[in-house]
């Protein structure tokens, strides 16, 4: 792994932090970010319908026939 270190101008930053990573880190972070998205969309819409009691509770795997 290289470390190479360069300032980024305050100007260019905004004043801001700016971390840099490599495009395919920057990839897998991204897709990961949209299956969390994703998940939580799910989770939440599950939590909404059993509050509105549209789900039903099962014991086993038998009970769903």
């Amino acid at each position: 792994m290289d470390n190479k270190s360069v300032t980024i101008p305050k100007r260019i930053s905004g004043g801001e932090d700016l971390v840099v990573v490599r495009r395919r880190d920057f990839e897998v972070f991204a897709r990961w970010r949209e299956e969390v998205r994703d998940t939580l969309a799910k989770v939440n819409r599950g939590r909404k319908e059993f509050r509105a009691r549209k789900t039903r509770v099962q014991n086993s795997p038998r009970e769903l026939i």
